[in-house]
């Protein structure tokens, strides 16, 4: 699996970045993903991949496509193409893909803290399977979602994806966990510490990150005695137990971290936030909560590949994962240029383009050669009166 274009791209770059080669690279990735295609069709796969990246970078469908444009096959012979994917071989290329343009930017060897997270996809409509989707609160008129389970690494400021997994119905957080630092473990760097959120509160959990690495992660408030431990007015390190007694008992180091709100978010007052320290017990509570907000800092900014994901119905399971990994894909391929191509070189690092932004300039550039590569059909409804025909409109 290679990259010929991107290394291209990264290692002799032109003077400008165009549109069209935004496009092309993005293309180029798409179709190392593996699929069968329909047996005897004239197509190949880059016709079906143009379409799937057109309704990614305009998050529109399949379906929204093919209609207003002249030149791509219909929705049912895309779709037909898309129900070919094989699940397993599909998302083990996603994973490839993006550990491929990770290492295009990442040093290799060394240590790095990897973060983990759960992101919930809603979902509207009656699945395949009802062991395929998970529970959530009520959003966007449902309870109903798919969940991923991700790991990424912030380098030069920014999330790079390591992994992604589906977690489906069945599955616990810790069997998802384990399946994204199994793909983690094949990086050439070794984990050295793992951040989390309030998710990792769970023995098995717990139990599962600390064979790979020392888990950090802010702690839930249920318990008396974690109550008790955390109605403090100054910070300390002490100890807790989890799940005391039962088969995954874990007995975690906590950091009691005392600020002030400072009103934040309008609040005021004394601020108490617990953290499970693995690793970092000879550091003070202020030092724990300084490495966890690495993580929280860029969480936000982690989920831009929601604004480069294809809009469906349909319920497979296996062309939803799909466009999750598209998306995901093409904001790793936007965070690797930003860096590599077009930050400008300056003392003690680069500076970032502002203004290439992952919607407006990465996204919105590829559909522009899209639209003009694909026959895009442009129309404008008209008021169906016109002018009165006695109207001296000089044309005559």
């Amino acid at each position: 699996m290679n990259l010929p274009l991107l290394k291209e791209v990264l290692t002799d770059p032109d003077e400008f970045l165009s549109n069209g080669q935004l496009k092309s690279l993005a293309l180029e990735m798409l179709e190392l993903i593996p699929m069968e295609g329909i047996e005897g069709s004239g197509l190949d796969p880059e016709g079906i991949m143009e379409v799937v990246l057109r309704a990614a970078v305009g998050t529109t469908s399949i379906n929204g496509v093919t209609t207003k444009t002249s030149d791509t096959p219909n929705r049912k012979t895309v779709m037909d193409w898309l129900h070919t994917l094989q699940k397993p071989a599909m998302l083990d290329a996603v994973n490839d893909i993006l550990a491929l343009v990770a290492m295009t930017v990442l040093d290799r060897g060394g240590s790095r803290t990897v973060c983990i997270d759960f992101m919930d996809n809603p979902f509207h409509g009656h699945p395949e399977d009802e062991d395929e989707f998970r529970r959530m609160q009520a959003r966007d008129g449902t309870t109903k979602c798919h969940r991923y389970c991700t790991a990424f690494v912030i380098a030069r400021g920014k999330p790079l994806t390591l992994a992604v997994e589906p977690v489906a119905g069945e599955d616990s957080k810790a069997d998802a966990v384990e399946r994204v630092l199994a793909r983690v473990e094949t990086y050439p760097f070794e984990t050295k510490q793992i951040l989390i959120d309030r998710a990792a509160f769970n023995g098995e959990l717990i139990g599962v990150l600390r064979e790979t690495a020392p888990p950090v992660f802010p702690v839930k408030t249920g318990k008396d005695s974690l109550r008790r431990k955390l109605s403090v007015n100054a910070s300390y390190m002490t100890e807790e137990t989890i799940c005391e007694g039962k088969e995954h008992e874990q007995t975690y180091p906590l950091a009691v971290n005392v600020t002030y709100h400072n009103g934040d978010r309008g609040k005021s007052g004394v601020k108490r936030t617990g953290y499970a320290a693995y690793g970092l017990e000879d550091r003070t509570p202020r030092q724990v909560a300084t490495v966890y907000n690495k993580r929280s800092r860029i969480e936000k900014s982690y989920e831009k590949f929601r604004e480069a994901r294809a809009l469906t119905t349909t319920p497979s399971t296996t062309i939803r994962l799909f466009y999750v990994g598209v998306g995901f894909l093409l904001e790793q391929l936007w965070v690797v240029l930003q860096w590599a191509v077009l930050a400008a070189p300056q003392r003690g690092g680069r500076a970032l383009p502002v203004e290439f932004t992952f919607g407006d300039a990465f996204l919105h550039g590829v559909e522009r050669v899209l639209d003009d590569e694909l026959g895009w059909k442009e129309k404008y409804r008209t008021n169906g009166v016109g002018l009165p025909a006695g109207y001296d409109h000089g044309l005559a």
